[in-house]
């Protein structure tokens, strides 16, 4: 006979497999974290959770004494898990910097990876739970020997290196660029952590030796303690660790959301810099003229001589466009490294062809820019193209870095491509201009760590020059001297009244971060400047030439050598056409013309190279063809006189009246 069960029965059996089912649960939730949690039943049927103690080499900090094998071991555990943390940490911090941004799968690996480590992260809410569950008097009632102090030391140690796991996360998440170093990383770190657990688990299988196998099977790990009832200061304990998720959960997601928005808006990034070009010339470079042009025909081709190094200079970071996620380096001025001046005057003083009817307008300067397109980081300009069949190109480019995911133009590697009439290679410097300290200026300036500017020295022996303090001008060589015919030639500056900063209380005249030299006298008359005309010897990226500047005395020229002085640019001011430069030096980085080979142009043409038939100078290649001018000799221009036979000789036998210091 078959006995089927009453409702008062299936109910009962129904919540006894509910407790069973509840109690399961809690059971594997707190294995996981290291604290075993069972179910008993009371006399009224509601199950009252217990909890033991882990089993970890934390356990043996207050289970054992401190000088036993198991103390010991217990305590080089926690120190090399400890060490290793704080090592990685280190590493890290100083070795490690945030990119500059990351794509989209990183950014979202990023943020899973947050709640991946707190899920896994279980030393914190381990020492927490046992510090709530078991109290002192408890404790004691179930082994007095065990010293509670102890107890709470080991606790606090465990919720120490949990925090110490998650400030390794935060960071690595940070300074992450890649979607599989994240999560090999985090797991590498939660190895680390869990090497108390480990290490307990290969002991208690007899494998480090019986002392410590002993104290794997003490009773002190089966033993069972209750939940205990303290009222409302149990409860808002209970509030406060459940809160401490949400508390760690909500200090991630603020440092990433932190970081994401600077990465979004390029703080990262370097906001100027300096790149070098090399020496390679497009004798053909075809320029379409804009349909905005007042000096040409807009819309017609011209084939100019590009020398690349007449973009060398300072690229600022564009504020208000990026182009495929990545920022877009602007081309500066080469007198003060500000912006190109959008307006340009009235009159042009050279007699080239120009598009106009009496007003003579000069083209304003347009800048080329450094930008990320197709996969490489491109060197390009509006107005000039590789090809007049291709008016219109996807990534148009002069210049073109390898290929590369970089966010950063300063982290791109290897030889980028040019354009020259064919594709070659070239090497092609780019620097940050933004200082850290006083070595990022060369020691010839300060860091002012507000702006991230060097402030260069001015001294009794020199002045400092360039974003980075690098060009040394001499004040002998203020003023240098011509090899042929002892012309002379000289700086010009202005004297600032009140500088308000640090450094020089002079402005010399400069170009692509290099005095500007003016003539003053000594070329034969057939070589000297034309009536209310003068020369200039000009650095332009790499090479210095002398420039004529027609009419530069006349008044009504006066603007346009105001603009022209402040807006020079090599290229556009066609600084190697014939009338403009008929001098020229060899390629160099010398601070001043010294010791620079120059050479005067004859014909030009396709069977000369690249700057027309090149007469030396100097008398002898490599010796330089202008020498500095001595300071005048101080105390013999006071009236003190002294024996012709007294000379120095490092200045060639000469002696006080016709040397100097």
């Amino acid at each position: 006979m078959t006995t089927h069960p009453g409702p008062e029965q299936d109910d009962d059996e129904s919540y006894t497999t509910a407790e069973n089912q509840e109690q399961t649960l809690e059971e594997t939730q707190s294995m996981e974290m290291g604290v075993s949690i069972r179910g008993n039943n009371n006399k009224r049927g509601h199950v009252e959770d217990t909890v033991t103690l882990p089993e970890s080499t934390y356990s043996f900090l207050f289970t054992e004494p401190t000088r036993s094998i198991p103390g010991m071991f217990s305590w080089g555990i926690a120190a090399m898990s400890c060490t290793c943390l704080t090592l990685a940490l280190i590493n890290n911090i100083t070795c490690e910097e945030v990119p500059a941004s990351v794509n989209t799968s990183v950014r979202i690996a990023q943020y899973l990876a947050i709640l991946i480590a707190l899920l896994m992260e279980e030393e914190i809410p381990t020492g927490l739970y046992l510090l709530r569950r078991i109290s002192k008097p408890h404790l004691k009632s179930k082994f007095p020997e065990i010293k509670y102090w102890k107890f709470v030391c080991s606790s606090t140690l465990r919720i120490a290196m949990g925090y110490l796991f998650l400030g390794n996360v935060l960071v690595i998440l940070i300074q992450a660029d890649e979607v599989l170093t994240i999560f090999y990383d985090v797991l590498a770190l939660q190895f680390l952590q869990q090497l108390d657990d480990i290490a307990f688990r290969v002991a208690k299988i007899d494998v480090l030796g019986k002392r410590l196998h002993r104290a794997t099977m003490m009773p002190y790990f089966n033993a069972e303690f209750q939940k205990q009832k303290n009222g409302n200061g149990s409860r808002t304990i209970k509030y406060f660790l459940k809160a401490i998720y949400f508390i760690n959960l909500a200090v991630f997601l603020a440092a990433m959301i932190v970081i994401s928005v600077r990465q979004t808006r390029g703080h990262y990034q370097c906001e100027s810099i300096t790149v070098t070009f090399g020496e390679e010339v497009w004798r053909e470079a075809i320029v379409l003229w804009p349909d905005d042009s007042k000096s040409e025909t807009p819309g017609t081709y011209e084939q100019l001589a590009l020398v690349y190094s007449s973009f060398n200079g300072v690229y600022i970071k564009d504020k208000s466009r990026t182009h495929e996620g990545r920022p877009v380096y602007i081309e500066q001025k080469k007198y003060d490294r500000t912006p190109f001046d959008v307006v340009a005057p009235l009159y042009y003083p050279y007699n080239y062809p120009i598009y106009h009817d009496t007003s003579g307008e000069v083209d304003p300067v347009k800048p080329a820019e450094i930008k990320y397109c197709g996969g490489s980081w491109v060197f390009s300009h509006d107005d000039i193209r590789k090809s007049k069949k291709n008016k219109s190109e996807k990534c148009p480019w002069l210049l073109r870095s390898p290929g590369t995911a970089s966010y950063d133009l300063l982290d791109v590697d290897g030889r980028w491509n040019i354009w020259t009439g064919a594709i070659f290679q070239t090497e092609v410097s780019i620097k940050c201009n933004e200082c850290l300290d006083d070595s990022d200026c060369n020691l010839n300036g300060v860091c002012n760590k507000s702006n991230g500017e060097c402030e260069c020295d001015a001294d009794e022996d020199a002045v400092y020059l360039g974003g980075h303090c690098e060009v040394k001008l001499r004040n002998e060589c203020r003023t240098i001297i011509g090899e042929l015919y002892n012309e002379t030639w000289t700086v010009g500056a202005v004297t600032l009244k009140d500088t308000g900063r640090m450094g020089s209380s002079e402005v010399i005249d400069q170009e692509y971060s290099r005095p500007v030299y003016s003539y003053v006298d000594g070329l034969p008359e057939d070589q000297a400047p034309r009536e209310n005309a003068s020369f200039s010897l000009l650095y332009s990226g790499s090479r210095w030439s002398r420039i004529n500047l027609p009419r530069i005395n006349d008044e009504t020229a006066a603007e346009y050598w105001k603009w022209q002085t402040s807006n020079y640019h090599a290229f556009w001011a066609r600084a190697y056409e014939p009338g403009v430069t008929d001098v020229v030096s060899a390629p160099t980085t010398g601070d001043t013309p010294v010791n620079a080979d120059f050479f005067r142009i004859g014909q030009r043409g396709h069977q000369h190279g690249s700057f027309g038939q090149l007469f030396p100078m100097q008398s002898q290649t490599g010796g330089g063809y202008y020498r500095c001018q001595p300071l005048e000799c101080t105390f013999c221009s006071t009236g003190i006189t002294v024996d012709e036979d007294v000379a120095r000789p490092e200045l060639l036998g000469t002696s006080c009246g016709n040397y100097s210091w």
